[in-house]
């Protein structure tokens, strides 16, 4: 059974290697996305403005005037004072082809600061954070197929690291019952890199002893990296068995068929707040989108500290009939199921963000020490390879 396990974890290992160091490392650099994108590129993500910022629908007439060409699709409502807002855009028709899909504004004065499409394999500062979330993603995969592939890895991640620590258990002690030896004095030394040790010995103590100390953050980073990649696939209908799953709307509302002009921006905000649960009538407006197709308004709301502060995760989707106000459907944390929350805990988690600033450089750490581990394992791998090719030869 153990050399079973053992060759399932060298040779599962080493198909999910190379993803598994791109996922450490992209991971690494998207806990401190925001960051490094704005050192990147400070004439798109800073604008000079302290307040107030234009109200939704005064902001939205502004970017579109600039270009008859699109329509804002998505606004945030929450951008922070000196920083541009990222505003999602889509063509007005068929015949208008934009090249871009993000703009960044000054949300004081509406100016267009400059634009990118999200996640393109374009040259240059300002598409390459996009481009590393993607690829972290899907590997930039048409359609669901790098989401599959590396849920599929993060599922094999899980299983390795679960092998992993049953192969560091210590073996039955052949020594007579009258010599007394701890379980923990046995497997203390999985836990540590031997002194002095070089060479194979160094890679295979530094590789088990990374698997055993990062082994909770490693279970939880592999666990939630499937579950937002194979959610629909697979963790929904499991969570069906024990609870019940809420369709998200967007799949689920009707299409829309008449042509009456939507209302303002701002007047859906204001009316979707009294759509609000109870517990979150004191959220903050985080962004609005109108989706034509189904004539609805999707305002979503934010608690304060949201993914900044300790354990800060609840939010809220208010939808809305865009030309009546009437509602149409809610989606959340409070007016959701305890699957539902069990789910929106999980990219939170994923990113570190559910714990702050802490919670993302301890995340940021772990997709590093993924990578040296990895490396490890394939050292490791090689030195055998090596010395077994090596005592063949001395046989012939």
């Amino acid at each position: 059974m153990r050399q079973w396990l053992r060759l399932l974890h060298r040779w599962l290992g080493l198909a999910a290697l190379v993803f598994l160091i791109l996922a450490g490392a992209t991971g690494s650099l998207l806990a401190f996305e925001h960051e490094i994108d704005e050192w990147l590129n400070p004439e798109l993500l800073r604008a000079d403005w302290t307040g107030p910022a234009l109200n939704a629908s005064e902001l939205t007439e502004r970017i579109e005037a600039q270009d008859a060409r699109l329509r804002v699709s998505l606004l945030p409502l929450n951008t922070l004072p000196g920083r541009a807002a990222e505003v999602q855009v889509q063509a007005r028709s068929k015949e208008h082809v934009l090249g871009f899909d993000r703009l960044l504004v000054n949300p004081s004065t509406g100016v267009i600061l400059g634009s990118r499409k999200w996640g393109a394999w374009v040259l240059g500062r300002a598409h390459l954070m996009p481009l590393v979330n993607r690829f972290h993603r899907s590997l930039t995969m048409p359609q669901r197929w790098g989401h599959w592939l590396m849920g599929s890895v993060a599922l094999v991640w899980l299983l390795l690291s679960v092998a992993g620590v049953v192969l560091s258990l210590p073996v039955k002690p052949s020594a007579p019952k009258s010599v007394p030896s701890s379980f923990w004095r046995r497997w203390k030394p999985a836990w540590q890199i031997k002194r002095g040790a070089k060479g194979f010995r160094w890679m295979f103590d530094l590789h088990r002893a990374l698997g055993l100390w990062m082994l909770p953050l490693f279970v939880m980073l592999a666990f939630s990296g499937a579950s937002l990649n194979l959610g629909n696939e697979i963790f929904k209908p499991v969570l069906a068995w024990f609870g019940s799953v809420s369709p998200h709307p967007v799949s689920s509302l009707p299409a829309h068929t008449t042509g009456a002009q939507p209302m303002a921006p701002s007047a859906a905000v204001q009316k979707s707040r009294e759509g609000l649960p109870l517990r979150a009538r004191s959220f903050e407006p985080w962004y609005i989108s109108y989706m034509p197709q189904q004539g609805v308004y999707r305002v979503a709301f934010q608690e304060p500290g949201f993914r900044e502060q300790l354990f800060r995760v609840r939010y809220e989707q208010v939808f809305i009939d865009a030309h009546t106000g009437l509602p149409k459907a809610l989606f959340g944390y409070d007016s959701g199921t305890r699957a539902d929350r069990f789910l929106v805990w999980q990219y939170p988690l994923h990113s570190g963000k559910a714990l702050g600033l802490p919670g993302r450089i301890v995340v940021g750490l772990s997709g590093v020490l993924l990578v040296l581990m990895a490396i490890a394992g394939l050292q490791q791998w090689r030195l055998r390879r090596r010395a077994a090719n090596a005592a063949r030869q001395s046989l012939k």
